[in-house]
């Protein structure tokens, strides 16, 4: 047997993985890329799937693209699923009815989802799919769960705070995270939340999300004067702009000479702008709007501090662990973070930043002045917050962490 044979036939033995996405390439969602590009790395053989729009290609690779004319053949694939998989089905429309979407968009993501996995079972049956690994819990998760009960594909999902918090969740979360082989959570306080549903703790991966390009480290001193402040964020109301700026003007209250510069674009630009005018913060307080990934980590090396005041929105949405804490962290700056959500768990308390809660604005400015009067103090925290960026959130470790777990569930299939 020639060599080029042998390496054919040990590729067609590994296992073939498809990660089903939302929507991919997305700009905002950086760890998600990043991993995928980490897992081809190490040799797994992933397939990118997108069902709503998306680019078809991506490092060189082909995204496999859902188009929605294709829905128009479950004219076919309708009466074909209910005459040879009539049981899995029934199961499906039988949980919808049980109860209530949680949102209009839910809704079209529910449908559209599964008219996906009823016109792409046969597909992915036919390329002879190992394991299906939805990368949300909302329509990834929804077509992954329906091609197991069409064509018997296992699969495992992520869950994130979006998806398990936001309106108390998907509206067939339940339902996925009883059928999934793993599901795979970024945060403690996302894997707390499904514990509460019910999910089996030996069916719960704890897998951090991971940093490939890392920032250039601030010089390690005190801070500067005037104080330079950065955050970053989409401005929406779980990032809790409006106490950020309250924060703010608490500071200026006090008499310290700051630059503050907001990172992100969003819904709330406008009456963000308009309250910081208000406060009387239109000469401290910049919005840049969205930047990329280079123009943002040029910031990070410009700055002393990072805050974040991420909170808890009314329709129950919440961070997990934003990316943008640990590369702050990863470029030396002290970060004062909000005890809302999972951002708490990226620092270690007094050690490596500091957790605070968003209404006692007060208590952030203490801190601030303290830390301005202890530049040793800045050094360590400087240190020990790059340390630890470097030791938990590398994307090499973490995907090695979760191609571990999808080769466990691809053996137990």
């Amino acid at each position: 047997m020639d060599l080029g044979m042998v390496t054919q036939e040990l590729v067609s033995t590994k296992p073939r993985i498809a990660f089903l996405y939302a929507t991919f390439p997305r700009q905002t969602e950086t760890f998600v890329r990043r991993e995928l590009r980490a897992l081809w790395n190490l040799g797994l053989i992933v397939s990118p799937f997108s069902i709503w729009r998306g680019e078809d290609c991506f490092d060189g690779r082909a995204v496999r693209l859902f188009c929605m004319w294709e829905l128009l053949t479950l004219v076919f694939w309708l009466p074909y699923w209910m005459t040879f998989r009539p049981r899995g089905f029934c199961e499906i429309l039988s949980e919808l009815w049980k109860r209530p979407c949680p949102s209009l968009q839910n809704w079209n993501e529910t449908f559209l989802a599964l008219g996906y996995a009823l016109v792409r079972a046969k597909e992915f049956e036919r390329e002879g799919y190992t394991l299906c690994h939805a990368v949300w819990a909302t329509m990834p998760a929804t077509a992954a769960m329906a091609l197991k009960k069409l064509v018997g594909i296992e699969f495992s999902m992520g869950a994130h705070a979006y998806d398990v918090f936001r309106r108390r969740g998907d509206w067939l979360l339940e339902c996925k995270l009883s059928d999934a082989a793993f599901v795979r959570t970024t945060s403690e306080s996302s894997q707390e939340r499904l514990l509460e549903l019910g999910l089996p703790p030996s069916r719960l991966r704890l897998v951090r999300r991971g940093l490939a390009n890392w920032p250039e480290s601030r010089a390690l001193s005190g801070f500067c004067k005037p104080l330079e402040i950065l955050t970053v964020g989409r401005l929406v109301p779980k990032k809790g702009y409006p106490d950020l700026l309250v924060i703010l003007s608490r500071l200026k209250a006090a008499r310290v000479s700051f630059r503050a510069r907001i990172v992100g674009a969003g819904p709330l630009e406008e009456s963000l702008k308009q309250e910081r005018d208000r406060l009387g913060l239109s000469d401290q307080v910049h919005f840049l709007g969205g930047l990329s990934e280079s123009e943002t980590f040029a910031l990070y090396a410009e700055s002393d501090l990072f805050l974040f005041a991420g909170r808890i929105a009314s329709d129950g949405d919440r961070d997990g662990i934003p990316n943008v804490i640990p590369e702050a962290m990863a470029a030396g700056l002290v970060v004062i973070t909000s005890s809302s959500g999972g951002a708490a768990e990226a620092v270690e308390d007094g050690e490596t930043g500091f957790v605070l809660s968003p209404s006692e604005p007060d208590e952030w400015v203490s801190l601030i002045l303290d830390l301005l009067a202890s530049p040793d103090q800045v050094v360590r925290l400087s240190k020990a917050a790059i340390a630890r960026a470097r030791d938990n959130f590398d994307v090499r470790r973490t995907a090695r962490e979760l191609k571990s777990h999808l080769l466990e569930a691809c053996s137990e299939e």
